[in-house]
C-alpha cells in the first residue's frame, strides 16, 4: 500500500540528517575550507552546485580556486558529527555547530573558514 503525501511529509520532517563539521578540500593545494551544517548530506550538493555557478561570493578565494582547478579537484569530507540530544528533540544546534567549527579551525593548519 502506498503512503499518502501527508505521511511522506511527516516522515521527512522527522528524519535526523547527519550534522556537524566538514571540510571542502582543494586537492592540488591541500587547503581545507571548514564549515558546519545541520544537514551534511544536503550541504555537499548545495556547496558544489553554488561553486559551479559562481554564487559563493562571500568566499572569493575559494571561488577562485574552483575556477582554476574545477570540480574534480575538490573533495567533501565530514570531519566530525554532532550527536542529537534525545532528551530535547526541538533543540537548536546553531551554537554547538559554530563552536565545533571554531574548534576544528583552531586545530587544523592550512584551514580557512567557509562562510555558507
Amino acid at each position: 500500500m502506498k503512503e499518502n503525501r501527508k505521511e511522506l511529509i511527516a516522515k521527512y520532517k522527522e528524519r535526523k540528517p547527519p550534522m556537524g563539521c566538514f571540510a571542502l578540500v582543494c586537492k592540488p593545494t591541500g587547503e581545507k575550507f571548514i564549515g558546519s551544517s545541520s544537514d551534511l548530506t544536503i550541504m555537499e550538493n548545495s556547496l558544489l552546485f553554488r561553486l559551479s555557478v559562481g554564487s559563493l561570493g562571500q568566499n572569493p578565494y575559494l571561488q577562485e580556486q574552483y575556477k582554476q582547478y574545477g570540480l574534480d579537484a575538490f573533495a567533501f569530507e565530514i570531519l566530525e558529527e554532532l550527536p542529537y540530544d534525545k532528551e530535547n528533540p526541538e533543540k537548536d544546534y546553531r551554537k554547538e555547530l559554530k563552536t565545533l567549527k571554531e574548534l576544528v579551525l583552531e586545530s587544523l593548519k592550512n584551514a580557512r573558514e567557509l562562510l555558507v
